[in-house]
């Protein structure tokens, strides 16, 4: 126990075989996953389909997932990378959506991959399962929305990896993150490493890696892993939303401007978000349809005509030096 600043005490989680490793696997049952996937199992008492293991709520311009799988300190499986995935991605695209928050049910945000799912899997499935989650990391770093990873409890492994792939994280003083995956055999990507390596610095991160050590939200503040670190007598989800707030009174072009030339850990870039052109597309997939060639510069709907780019019509010819 350790008394903070305020007088209240909190507990500090600590490593042990005995303590935290085997709260970890002892919390995930055998078949989480399968049960998730066919709809049809129990977590505790609630069917899937009826408690979902991701959630998705949106009021105010503030989109808030939500892991939901608290009996298992949130132990993420890969039908989770994909819904978070895939919500992310849409929600990128959404006008109603200004701010996205990542948040925990319960009293942890994310105790890592689900360890019952990955050792009941063959290798090609292991290694299928760690490509999601790093495409989930990789569609919150590319989405143009501000992200905001609210902290309470365990934040480890694969589940330390989506805070880290958010712009901030908000912590509570309770809160216990970690990167243990030595004991696992599990090697970082390139974009894993270099997320930790953004925030602590080489030999920080190598520190966390090599000893598999965990450190508290304090330290964790003081590394810079951390940036707001909440007193355990206040809601972390409160001050997270309050901070959202405040983000969609600003301007939107300038948010989403900061966030691109402010970088990610990796080095993505959010995405454009913008695949096709609002005019043309339309009208490309009407002319394919009706087996016609596209009338992209006269499609006769009262709009100023388009003239063809001077630098695609010269492409062929800037192929051949020009002698004057």
């Amino acid at each position: 126990m350790v008394e903070t600043r305020s007088g209240r005490r909190h507990e500090v989680r600590p490593w042990g075989a005995r303590g935290i490793w085997g709260r970890i696997t002892g919390a995930v049952s055998p078949g989480a996953g399968e049960r998730v996937r066919d709809g049809s199992g129990k977590s505790g008492g609630i069917s899937a389909k009826a408690h979902d293991p991701v959630g998705l709520h949106v009021a105010g311009g503030v989109a808030v997932i939500t892991l939901r799988r608290p009996d298992k300190l949130n132990a993420i499986n890969a039908e989770m990378w994909e819904t978070v995935t895939r919500l992310v991605q849409s929600l990128s695209k959404d006008e109603n959506a200004r701010v996205l928050i990542l948040n925990g049910e319960g009293e942890n945000f994310s105790a890592g991959s689900d360890l019952k799912e990955l050792g009941s899997a063959d290798l090609k499935r292991v290694e299928e399962i760690f490509h999601r989650a790093e495409e989930c990391a990789a569609a919150l770093e590319e989405s143009p929305l501000p992200t905001i990873a609210c902290i309470n409890g365990y934040a480890l492994g694969t589940g330390l990896l989506m805070a880290l792939a958010c712009d901030m994280r908000v912590a509570s003083a309770g809160a216990t993150l970690g990167m243990p995956i030595a004991r696992l055999g599990i090697t970082l990507s390139k974009p894993f490493t270099q997320r930790l390596v953004a925030l602590t610095g080489p030999s920080r991160m190598k520190d966390l890696v090599y000893t598999g050590r965990l450190v508290d939200a304090e330290e964790a503040h003081r590394l810079g892993i951390v940036d707001r670190l909440m007193p355990a007598e206040k809601s972390v989800l409160r001050e997270t939303l309050g901070i959202s707030k405040v983000i969609c009174q600003q301007s939107s072009a300038s948010i989403r401007a900061a966030k691109r030339w402010g970088g990610s850990g990796s080095g993505r870039a959010p995405a454009a978000y913008g695949y096709v052109d609002p005019d043309e597309f339309r009208e490309g997939v009407q002319a394919f349809l009706e087996r016609r060639p596209p009338r992209f510069y006269d499609t006769g709907n009262g709009r100023k005509a388009k003239q063809p780019s001077e630098r695609v019509a010269r492409t062929e010819e800037s192929e051949t030096p020009v002698e004057d």
